[in-house]
Protein backbone atom coordinates (compact mmCIF):
# COMPACT_ATOMS: atom_id res chain seq x y z
CA UNK A 1 0.00 0.00 0.00
CA UNK A 2 1.34 3.43 -0.96
CA UNK A 3 2.25 5.85 1.81
CA UNK A 4 0.54 9.25 1.95
CA UNK A 5 3.75 10.97 0.86
CA UNK A 6 4.33 8.74 -2.16
CA UNK A 7 0.67 8.97 -3.17
CA UNK A 8 0.77 12.78 -2.90
CA UNK A 9 3.96 12.82 -4.97
CA UNK A 10 2.34 10.74 -7.69
CA UNK A 11 -0.68 13.05 -7.71
CA UNK A 12 1.74 15.98 -8.01
CA UNK A 13 3.37 14.35 -11.03
CA UNK A 14 -0.04 13.78 -12.61
CA UNK A 15 -1.03 17.40 -11.94
CA UNK A 16 2.14 18.97 -13.30
CA UNK A 17 2.24 16.66 -16.31
CA UNK A 18 -1.40 17.30 -17.13
CA UNK A 19 -0.97 21.03 -16.59
CA UNK A 20 1.97 21.21 -18.99
CA UNK A 21 0.03 19.29 -21.62
CA UNK A 22 -3.01 21.57 -21.24
CA UNK A 23 -0.86 24.70 -21.32
CA UNK A 24 1.07 23.57 -24.40
CA UNK A 25 -2.19 22.67 -26.14
CA UNK A 26 -3.51 26.15 -25.35
CA UNK A 27 -0.27 27.66 -26.69
CA UNK A 28 -0.72 25.81 -29.97
CA UNK A 29 -4.12 27.47 -30.38
CA UNK A 30 -3.62 30.95 -28.95
CA UNK A 31 0.12 31.57 -28.40
CA UNK A 32 2.50 30.94 -25.53
CA UNK A 33 2.15 34.30 -23.75
CA UNK A 34 -1.64 34.11 -23.68
CA UNK A 35 -1.34 30.58 -22.29
CA UNK A 36 1.02 31.84 -19.56
CA UNK A 37 -1.21 34.82 -18.72
CA UNK A 38 -4.30 32.64 -18.53
CA UNK A 39 -2.80 29.70 -16.65
CA UNK A 40 -0.90 31.85 -14.15
CA UNK A 41 -3.84 34.25 -13.77
CA UNK A 42 -6.17 31.39 -12.86
CA UNK A 43 -3.54 29.91 -10.58
CA UNK A 44 -3.14 33.33 -8.92
CA UNK A 45 -6.83 33.36 -8.01
CA UNK A 46 -6.43 30.02 -6.22
CA UNK A 47 -3.36 31.31 -4.36
CA UNK A 48 -5.18 34.49 -3.32
CA UNK A 49 -7.94 32.35 -1.80
CA UNK A 50 -5.28 30.46 0.17
CA UNK A 51 -3.72 33.78 1.21
CA UNK A 52 -7.08 35.02 2.50
CA UNK A 53 -7.52 31.84 4.55
CA UNK A 54 -4.00 31.54 5.98
CA UNK A 55 -3.30 35.29 6.36
CA UNK A 56 0.48 35.16 6.83
CA UNK A 57 2.29 38.40 7.75
CA UNK A 58 3.11 40.72 4.84
CA UNK A 59 6.80 40.39 3.90
CA UNK A 60 9.26 43.25 3.55
CA UNK A 61 10.16 45.09 0.38
CA UNK A 62 13.28 42.98 -0.22
CA UNK A 63 11.30 39.72 -0.20
CA UNK A 64 8.68 41.22 -2.53
CA UNK A 65 11.38 42.41 -4.94
CA UNK A 66 13.02 38.97 -5.04
CA UNK A 67 9.66 37.26 -5.54
CA UNK A 68 8.88 39.67 -8.39
CA UNK A 69 12.17 38.74 -10.05
CA UNK A 70 11.23 35.10 -9.59
CA UNK A 71 7.94 35.83 -11.34
CA UNK A 72 9.76 37.29 -14.34
CA UNK A 73 11.96 34.21 -14.53
CA UNK A 74 8.92 31.95 -14.19
CA UNK A 75 7.09 33.78 -16.98
CA UNK A 76 10.06 33.45 -19.34
CA UNK A 77 10.46 29.79 -18.45
CA UNK A 78 6.81 28.86 -18.89
CA UNK A 79 6.48 30.83 -22.13
CA UNK A 80 9.58 29.11 -23.51
CA UNK A 81 8.30 25.71 -22.35
CA UNK A 82 4.84 26.19 -23.86
CA UNK A 83 6.25 27.53 -27.11
CA UNK A 84 8.78 24.72 -27.35
CA UNK A 85 6.11 22.10 -26.71
CA UNK A 86 3.84 23.82 -29.23
CA UNK A 87 6.37 23.68 -32.10
CA UNK A 88 8.28 20.51 -31.20
CA UNK A 89 7.98 17.20 -29.41
CA UNK A 90 6.16 17.63 -26.10
CA UNK A 91 7.89 14.64 -24.53
CA UNK A 92 11.42 15.74 -25.39
CA UNK A 93 10.92 19.44 -24.53
CA UNK A 94 9.34 18.85 -21.12
CA UNK A 95 11.91 16.18 -20.16
CA UNK A 96 14.95 18.29 -21.12
CA UNK A 97 13.52 21.39 -19.44
CA UNK A 98 12.65 19.44 -16.29
CA UNK A 99 16.08 17.87 -15.90
CA UNK A 100 18.00 21.00 -16.88
CA UNK A 101 16.11 23.19 -14.42
CA UNK A 102 17.68 21.31 -11.49
CA UNK A 103 21.26 22.02 -12.55
CA UNK A 104 21.34 25.78 -11.75
CA UNK A 105 19.99 25.41 -8.18
CA UNK A 106 22.54 22.64 -7.62
CA UNK A 107 25.35 24.89 -8.89
CA UNK A 108 24.20 27.83 -6.75
CA UNK A 109 24.05 25.56 -3.72
CA UNK A 110 27.60 24.38 -4.41
CA UNK A 111 28.80 28.01 -4.61
CA UNK A 112 27.20 28.58 -1.19
CA UNK A 113 29.21 25.70 0.22
CA UNK A 114 26.48 23.06 0.15
CA UNK A 115 27.92 19.60 -0.62
CA UNK A 116 27.14 18.02 -3.99
CA UNK A 117 26.74 14.24 -3.85
CA UNK A 118 28.26 11.85 -6.36
CA UNK A 119 24.81 10.70 -7.46
CA UNK A 120 23.90 14.31 -8.17
CA UNK A 121 26.95 14.67 -10.41
CA UNK A 122 25.87 11.55 -12.26
CA UNK A 123 22.42 13.13 -12.55
CA UNK A 124 23.93 16.26 -14.13
CA UNK A 125 25.78 14.02 -16.60
CA UNK A 126 22.49 12.28 -17.40
CA UNK A 127 20.84 15.66 -18.02
CA UNK A 128 23.65 16.62 -20.40
CA UNK A 129 23.39 13.28 -22.17
CA UNK A 130 19.62 13.75 -22.43
CA UNK A 131 20.15 17.09 -24.15
CA UNK A 132 22.61 15.47 -26.57
CA UNK A 133 20.18 12.64 -27.34
CA UNK A 134 17.34 15.13 -27.79
CA UNK A 135 19.52 17.09 -30.19
CA UNK A 136 20.02 13.93 -32.23
CA UNK A 137 16.25 13.45 -32.35
CA UNK A 138 15.64 17.08 -33.37
CA UNK A 139 17.20 17.35 -36.80
CA UNK A 140 14.80 19.78 -38.52
CA UNK A 141 14.60 23.53 -37.93
CA UNK A 142 11.49 23.34 -35.75
CA UNK A 143 13.01 20.55 -33.69
CA UNK A 144 16.19 22.54 -33.07
CA UNK A 145 14.15 25.63 -32.15
CA UNK A 146 12.07 23.58 -29.72
CA UNK A 147 15.23 22.19 -28.10
CA UNK A 148 16.68 25.71 -27.75
CA UNK A 149 13.44 26.81 -26.09
CA UNK A 150 13.69 23.81 -23.73
CA UNK A 151 17.18 25.01 -22.77
CA UNK A 152 15.88 28.54 -22.13
CA UNK A 153 13.03 27.11 -20.05
CA UNK A 154 15.52 25.06 -18.02
CA UNK A 155 17.65 28.15 -17.23
CA UNK A 156 14.62 30.29 -16.38
CA UNK A 157 13.01 27.64 -14.18
CA UNK A 158 16.34 27.08 -12.45
CA UNK A 159 16.51 30.82 -11.72
CA UNK A 160 12.93 30.68 -10.43
CA UNK A 161 13.83 27.89 -7.98
CA UNK A 162 16.78 29.91 -6.65
CA UNK A 163 14.89 33.21 -6.41
CA UNK A 164 11.71 31.79 -4.89
CA UNK A 165 13.81 30.06 -2.23
CA UNK A 166 15.49 33.39 -1.41
CA UNK A 167 12.12 35.19 -1.33
CA UNK A 168 10.59 32.55 0.95
CA UNK A 169 13.61 32.70 3.27
CA UNK A 170 13.37 36.50 3.45
CA UNK A 171 9.61 36.53 4.06
CA UNK A 172 6.83 33.94 3.73
CA UNK A 173 6.49 31.01 1.31
CA UNK A 174 2.85 31.68 0.39
CA UNK A 175 3.45 35.38 -0.14
CA UNK A 176 6.48 34.53 -2.30
CA UNK A 177 4.32 32.32 -4.53
CA UNK A 178 1.53 34.93 -4.74
CA UNK A 179 3.86 37.80 -5.67
CA UNK A 180 5.76 35.61 -8.14
CA UNK A 181 2.55 34.44 -9.82
CA UNK A 182 1.11 37.97 -9.89
CA UNK A 183 4.26 39.28 -11.59
CA UNK A 184 4.33 36.55 -14.22
CA UNK A 185 0.61 36.75 -14.99
CA UNK A 186 0.60 40.55 -14.99
CA UNK A 187 3.57 40.99 -17.32
CA UNK A 188 2.33 38.32 -19.72
CA UNK A 189 -1.13 39.89 -19.80
CA UNK A 190 0.27 43.37 -20.52
CA UNK A 191 2.22 42.02 -23.50
CA UNK A 192 -0.79 40.05 -24.76
CA UNK A 193 -3.11 43.07 -24.50
CA UNK A 194 -0.57 45.27 -26.27
CA UNK A 195 -0.47 42.77 -29.13
CA UNK A 196 -4.25 42.44 -29.23
CA UNK A 197 -6.53 39.58 -28.14
CA UNK A 198 -9.01 37.64 -30.19
CA UNK A 199 -11.36 36.67 -27.38
CA UNK A 200 -13.17 34.14 -29.52
CA UNK A 201 -9.93 32.19 -29.91
CA UNK A 202 -9.16 31.90 -26.19
CA UNK A 203 -9.18 28.20 -25.17
CA UNK A 204 -10.74 28.77 -21.75
CA UNK A 205 -11.11 25.12 -20.80
CA UNK A 206 -7.44 24.40 -21.47
CA UNK A 207 -6.31 27.52 -19.59
CA UNK A 208 -8.44 26.69 -16.56
CA UNK A 209 -7.11 23.13 -16.59
CA UNK A 210 -3.50 24.33 -16.89
CA UNK A 211 -3.88 26.86 -14.07
CA UNK A 212 -5.65 24.57 -11.62
CA UNK A 213 -3.43 21.58 -12.34
CA UNK A 214 -0.30 23.70 -11.84
CA UNK A 215 -1.55 24.89 -8.44
CA UNK A 216 -2.60 21.33 -7.62
CA UNK A 217 0.90 20.11 -8.41
CA UNK A 218 2.36 22.63 -5.97
CA UNK A 219 -0.11 21.60 -3.25
CA UNK A 220 0.58 17.89 -3.70
CA UNK A 221 4.34 18.52 -3.64
CA UNK A 222 4.01 20.35 -0.32
CA UNK A 223 1.93 17.45 1.07
CA UNK A 224 4.51 14.94 -0.15
CA UNK A 225 7.39 16.99 1.26
CA UNK A 226 5.69 17.05 4.67
CA UNK A 227 5.26 13.25 4.70
CA UNK A 228 8.50 11.93 3.15
CA UNK A 229 12.07 13.24 2.66
CA UNK A 230 12.14 16.23 0.30
CA UNK A 231 14.56 14.54 -2.09
CA UNK A 232 12.23 11.59 -2.53
CA UNK A 233 9.23 13.92 -2.90
CA UNK A 234 11.02 15.94 -5.59
CA UNK A 235 12.07 12.77 -7.40
CA UNK A 236 8.52 11.39 -7.52
CA UNK A 237 6.92 14.70 -8.55
CA UNK A 238 9.77 15.15 -11.04
CA UNK A 239 8.43 12.21 -13.04
CA UNK A 240 5.76 14.53 -14.49
CA UNK A 241 7.31 14.50 -18.01
CA UNK A 242 6.16 10.87 -18.29
CA UNK A 243 2.57 12.04 -17.84
CA UNK A 244 2.99 14.75 -20.47
CA UNK A 245 4.59 12.31 -22.88
CA UNK A 246 1.82 9.74 -22.41
CA UNK A 247 -0.88 12.37 -22.94
CA UNK A 248 0.89 13.56 -26.08
CA UNK A 249 1.10 9.98 -27.31
CA UNK A 250 -2.51 8.96 -26.70
CA UNK A 251 -4.32 12.29 -27.16
CA UNK A 252 -2.54 13.80 -30.16
CA UNK A 253 -0.68 10.73 -31.44
CA UNK A 254 2.87 12.03 -30.90
CA UNK A 255 5.55 9.39 -31.50
CA UNK A 256 9.18 9.71 -30.45
CA UNK A 257 12.09 8.10 -32.31
CA UNK A 258 14.26 5.70 -30.33
CA UNK A 259 16.95 8.32 -29.69
CA UNK A 260 14.22 10.64 -28.40
CA UNK A 261 12.98 7.97 -25.99
CA UNK A 262 16.55 7.49 -24.78
CA UNK A 263 16.78 11.24 -24.18
CA UNK A 264 13.57 11.26 -22.15
CA UNK A 265 14.74 8.26 -20.10
CA UNK A 266 18.09 9.93 -19.37
CA UNK A 267 16.35 13.15 -18.37
CA UNK A 268 14.07 11.31 -15.95
CA UNK A 269 17.04 9.44 -14.48
CA UNK A 270 18.83 12.76 -14.08
CA UNK A 271 15.85 14.25 -12.23
CA UNK A 272 15.73 11.32 -9.81
CA UNK A 273 19.49 11.26 -9.15
CA UNK A 274 19.78 15.01 -8.61
CA UNK A 275 16.74 14.98 -6.30
CA UNK A 276 17.71 12.04 -4.09
CA UNK A 277 21.50 12.18 -4.36
CA UNK A 278 22.09 15.04 -1.93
Amino acid sequence: MLSTGVFSGLLGALSFGGGDFAGASAARRAGALLAVAGAHGIGLVALLVALAVVRPPVPGADAIAIATAAGVAGMVGLAALYRGMAVGSMGIVTAVAGAGSLVLPLAVGALRGQPVGSLQLVGVACAAAAAAAASGASRDELGRRALALAGLAALAFGAWYVLIDLAASAGDSLWALVVSRAASAGIAMVVVVARGIDRSAIPWALLVAAGLLDVGGNIFFVLARDAIPIGLAAAIVGLYPVVTMLLARFVIGERLPMVGLVGVALALLGIVLISVGG
